[in-house]
């Protein structure tokens, strides 16, 4: 992960519950940051609760259309880096505002929590932190009750610690982008996907190496799927090819460098470089980019994306074969008398 947070310690926490719009529930505030013992357990189960979810690659900055400034939530950060006497105060704005922007029917109520945390490590820089999360999904739990001689059973509804719903984590460092922010959103489906990320936080993707890497593989990808294609009578055998060759060539370069690319994953064919290159123009007009021809790899992108690339051909309900390279290996064609299609591989070893 591109930051550490092994040695992380909540400085401040506060919890408040946000009410529904849907349901005509209002916020309950707390009336102050909690406190724990020093051999209180709560602490560690609660730093496991609110980080271990974190693993997209991508990060963000606090923006606005009217620029990083007039982000509220950028300025309710940047008001307890200076100072977090003003941590439970700013606790309530942040609330205030997430309500104001639940308004979705989907969005149910739920507990908001604010969390500022210390000894975080960003970019070799150790840094504060500040945790904005909210917990919807509350599961059934059984509870066993000895009493005497009898041990008995019961049930309490509570939080699954290792199911974060919502979370975002800003990092005391690039306050003059918007600081660097990583997100976590397990529940929004697409109807109200704006509403954590865009609504509440008000996002713009930080352009890194994470960025140029996933939107490279994802040209790669619709490529193949849309124009190194079936359709344009191109062999299945010869898609999942195309793909191994892009996804080894993420794998095994530090760098990405696209001459170099089209060389070694195109074969330098001028039919599928043009075609290629077409439909790179078109992903970067749809989708309002422009990808950069050279890049330092994203080795994290490239693990998350690796399950995509899916090298198997599927047949029928019967068989799946699993290709992982060497097309030329695998021949396909037609038998007459059984009017069936058939594959057949060749190999130099079994194991």
């Amino acid at each position: 992960m591109i930051f550490d947070i092994v040695n992380a310690q909540i400085n401040k926490l506060v919890i408040h519950k946000i009410g529904s719009h849907a349901d005509n529930t209002n916020n309950v505030y707390s009336k102050g940051c909690l406190q724990f013992s020093e051999d209180s357990p709560i602490p560690g189960l609660l730093k496991q609760f609110f980080l271990a979810t974190f693993n997209e690659p991508n990060l963000y900055h606090l923006d606005s259309e009217e620029g990083v400034a007039a982000n509220m939530v950028y300025k309710v950060a940047s008001d307890i880096f200076a100072s977090n006497e003003t941590f439970y105060e700013n606790s309530r704005v942040l609330a205030d505002l997430l309500y104001k922007n639940s308004t979705n029917p989907n969005i149910k109520q739920g507990e908001f929590y604010l969390t500022l945390f210390e000894d975080v490590k960003i970019f070799d820089e150790t840094v504060d932190c500040i945790g904005i999360f909210k917990s919807e999904t509350k599961e059934t739990f059984l509870k066993i009750c000895p009493d005497n001689d009898l041990i008995g059973i019961d049930c309490e509804e509570g939080i699954n610690i290792k199911k974060l719903d919502k979370g975002c984590l800003i990092f005391n460092i690039e306050k003059e982008n918007g600081y660097v922010v990583s997100v976590v959103d397990k529940v929004s489906k697409a109807n109200e996907a704006a509403f954590w990320k865009t609504d509440f936080l008000g996002l713009s993707v930080r352009e890194d190496n994470n960025y140029d890497t996933l939107n490279y593989l994802n040209v790669c990808k619709r490529f193949v799927d849309e124009v190194y294609s079936q359709k344009n009578e191109v062999p299945r055998e010869n898609q999942i090819d195309l793909q191994n060759r892009t996804i080894d060539y993420f794998k095994s370069n530090d760098a990405f460098n696209e001459d170099l690319f089209k060389q070694e994953v195109l074969d330098g064919e001028e039919t599928i470089i043009q075609a290629f290159d077409e439909h790179k123009a078109n992903f970067e007009q749809e989708n309002g980019v422009t990808l950069n021809r050279e890049f330092p790899i994203s080795n994290d992108v490239v693990k998350k994306e690796n399950k995509r690339f899916k090298s198997v051909i599927k047949l029928d309900k019967n068989f799946h074969i699993y290709v992982h390279g060497n097309e030329r290996r695998l021949e396909r064609g037609f038998d007459n008398n059984l009017g069936l299609h058939y594959y057949k591989l060749y190999y130099e070893t079994e194991s």
